[in-house]
């Protein structure tokens, strides 16, 4: 690969990274979905949006709004669901906000 072929494919990652937009740690991002599948046992929550079709997984804690621990015990597979989540430094999704619709 020549010099200018690197760079050509360097501008055009870059392009798509800031064309799409990427949570950085500490962004809210809010979301809605379906549930996958929920592990109480380790507080997560495994969603799907089927819009985008993107799975991901948040931590649920005291912390959540609105009583996150109370709303992981209610949740099972296939609610629908919203809230905010925030990615921290290690990659981990925490739930900021999770409410079954």
């Amino acid at each position: 690969m020549t010099r200018n072929s690197r760079l050509t494919l360097f501008g055009i990652v870059l392009f798509f990274f800031f064309s799409v937009g990427i949570a950085t740690a500490g962004d809210a991002v809010s979301f809605t979905g379906i549930v996958k599948k929920v592990i109480a046992e380790k507080n997560k929550v495994g969603i799907k949006d089927p819009e985008t079709k993107k799975r991901f997984t948040v931590i649920v804690n005291a912390e959540t709004q609105p009583d996150g621990l109370k709303t992981l015990t209610s949740l099972k597979k296939k609610d629908k669901v919203e809230g905010k989540y925030t990615v921290t430094d290690a990659g981990l999704y925490i739930a900021l906000e999770l409410v079954k619709k």
